[in-house]
C-alpha cells in the first residue's frame, strides 16, 4: 500500500508544470495506481459492501491484484526506487523551504576555492533574536573571554552554518562564503561513569581524534575550552603543544576557545587572537556578544561572586588573592 501511494503521488506531482522531471514509464504501474485501493477487507456491513466482498472472494480479486502489483514492483524495481527518491527529494526541499520561512534572515552560501570563511551578520540558527557577527577567517583563531560572553555559541554558530551550507545550501547570515570541508569538534565533553573515563580522559580522547583524520579535503576543527579538566600549569603547556601541532597539517583551520589568556601570547605567531568581553556595573553584568580582535583584557569570575551576593569575606579574599598573583 505504501509503495503504491508513493507511485501515485510521484505520478501526480510530476504532471505539474513546475515540478522536476521524473524519467520513468508510469504505464508499468497502472494496476498499482488504479486498483491498489481495492485490496483489503470491506469494513461496512451494508448490502453493497457485502456483495462486493462476496464478488472479491469468488473471483479471488485480492490474490490476483496483489500479485500483479507485486510483480510490477519486482520487474521495475529501479523505477520504484526512483519514485521513492523523487518524493524524498521534493519532501526535503519543501521542508527546507518551510524552515527558511521561519528565519529572520538567511542566505544561499557561496563556495570558493580560496581557504577562507567570510560571513556577515552570522547568527546561531537555534537562537531567537541572536546577536549577529561579521568576520573573515583566513587563519587559525584563538578565542578568549569571560564566562558566558559568547565564545562557545559563536563557535557553534560557525560550525553549524558550515554544516548547513554543505547539506541544505542555507546559512543563517546575510553573507556566507566558505570552502567546503569536514567539520570536527571537541566540545561539551563529559565524564562517563559507565566507561570509567574522567572528564580529562574524555577530553584527551576527543582531541586525539583530530590527529587521526585521514583526508585530503579541507578540515575545520572546533575546540572549546581546551583541557579545562586539569590544573593551570599543565593545561597551558598541553594546550600550547596541541594547538601548535594542529598548525602543521595542511588544510586545517582550527578555532579554539580558552580561559587562559597566556595562550594568546604563546601562540601569537600561529593563531589570530579574538575575544568577547562584558560590561560590569555596580550590581549587574552585561554582554554584547560581539567578537572583537585581540586577546581578552577583562575577567568576570570574581565580580560574579559579588553580583550573586556571595559573602563579602569570600569576594574580598578572592579579589585580594587575584590581585596579589597579578
Amino acid at each position: 500500500f505504501y509503495t503504491s501511494t508513493v507511485i501515485k503521488k510521484a505520478y501526480a506531482i510530476q504532471q505539474h508544470e513546475l515540478a522536476p522531471d521524473l524519467d520513468i514509464d508510469f504505464k508499468h504501474f497502472v494496476t498499482a495506481r488504479k486498483f491498489s485501493g481495492l485490496l483489503g477487507r470491506v469494513n461496512s456491513n451494508d448490502e453493497t459492501s457485502v456483495f462486493s466482498l462476496l464478488f472479491k472472494l469468488i473471483f479471488m480479486m485480492d490474490y490476483h491484484l496483489f500479485h500483479l502489483i507485486q510483480n510490477s514492483f519486482k520487474k521495475y524495481e529501479d523505477e520504484v526506487m526512483a519514485c521513492y527518491e523523487y518524493i524524498a527529494n521534493i519532501d526535503n526541499h519543501y521542508a527546507v523551504a518551510l524552515w527558511r520561512e521561519t528565519l529572520n534572515h538567511y542566505t544561499v552560501p557561496q563556495v570558493v576555492e580560496k581557504d577562507v570563511i567570510h560571513f556577515e551578520q552570522l547568527t546561531h540558527p537555534l537562537i531567537n533574536d541572536a546577536v549577529p557577527n561579521d568576520l573573515a577567517i583566513d587563519n587559525h583563531i584563538l578565542l578568549t573571554g569571560s564566562n558566558a560572553s559568547g565564545k562557545s555559541t559563536f563557535m557553534k554558530a560557525v560550525a553549524l552554518n558550515l554544516i548547513l551550507s554543505q547539506t541544505i545550501n542555507t546559512a543563517t547570515a546575510e553573507k556566507f562564503v566558505y570552502k567546503p570541508g569536514m567539520i570536527y569538534t571537541s566540545m561539551v565533553n563529559q565524564d562517563d561513569i559507565l566507561t570509567g573515563d574522567s572528564y580529562f580522559m574524555t577530553e584527551i580522547k576527543s582531541i586525539k581524534r583530530l590527529f587521526e583524520i585521514t583526508t585530503t579535503t579541507k578540515v575545520y576543527c572546533f575546540i572549546d575550552e581546551i583541557f579545562k579538566g586539569t590544573n593551570t600549569t599543565e593545561r597551558i603547556a598541553a594546550s600550547e603543544s596541541v594547538l601548535s601541532y594542529l598548525d602543521q597539517p595542511k588544510g586545517y583551520t582550527v578555532i579554539a576557545a580558552t580561559h587562559d589568556i597566556e595562550l594568546s601570547t604563546l601562540l601569537d605567531n600561529m593563531y589570530s587572537n579574538y575575544h568577547f568581553n562584558e560590561s560590569i556595573t555596580e550590581d549587574n553584568i552585561s554582554f554584547d556578544f560581539k567578537i572583537k580582535p585581540g586577546k581578552a583584557d577583562t575577567r568576570n569570575a570574581i565580580e560574579l561572586l559579588r553580583i550573586m551576593s556571595f559573602p563579602n569575606q569570600i569576594y574580598n579574599r578572592a579579589k585580594s588573592t587575584a590581585n596579589h598573583k597579578n
